[in-house]
């Protein structure tokens, strides 16, 4: 038996890929997109917010930092999650675009008239198709899958979420500074219940 020759590699190599391809990732994105997506934010009554798995757990984090500030928001399928109308938006994340639950919410979001936001790495996919602004982080690009072997899951899903997470608290801090409200307020109503 031979032993297989491997390269070694290192954590400090993994990382500065990652973030070598999400620098990448985040200057592809529109900054007029942004802008809208500000918007639609600031100007819904309520804000509703999903995703599953890893993308829902960026999502979470929007959610909770959007709640810090003072905004109405809420998580489909918990218990305290109100019924989304027209006046609402849902911003909805999924890497492909496809994930079945986060795609039905967007049809019922459009259903009673609500605006959508989605967060994905395809133009081309179901959710896309039903949003009125896209968010597009594009992780499967094949530039990037080339930058960054390290990547793990299918269609680069590592690096979209980790986009996603840098891409969300970059536009809490547009929120922030649009809306005038200073940085502490996220620390004065971080929870006590921890």
């Amino acid at each position: 038996m031979t032993a297989k020759a491997t390269t070694k590699i290192n954590l400090t190599e993994i990382v500065t890929a990652q973030l070598a391809a999400i620098g990448t990732i985040v200057g592809r994105i529109e900054p007029a997109v942004t802008d809208k997506l500000v918007e639609m934010i600031l100007g819904a009554d309520e804000v509703f917010i999903t995703g599953q798995g890893r993308s829902g757990l960026v999502a979470q984090c929007l959610a909770t930092r959007l709640a810090q500030m003072g905004l109405h928001v809420h998580i489909p399928g918990q218990a305290t999650c109100q019924k989304i109308g027209a006046d609402d938006l849902l911003i909805a994340f999924s890497c492909r675009g496809t994930t079945r639950t986060t795609v039905e919410f967007a049809k019922v979001a459009r259903r009673v008239g609500a605006r959508t936001a989605a967060v994905t790495a395809f133009a081309q996919s179901a959710l896309a198709g039903l949003a009125d602004q896209v968010v597009l982080i594009p992780s499967d690009d094949k530039d990037i899958r080339a930058e960054c072997r390290y990547a793990v899951g299918p269609n680069n899903n590592t690096l979209f979420e980790q986009a996603a997470l840098l891409y969300i608290d970059a536009l809490v801090y547009l929120l922030l500074e649009h809306k005038g409200i200073p940085k502490s307020i996220i620390v004065q109503r971080h929870t006590n219940l921890e």
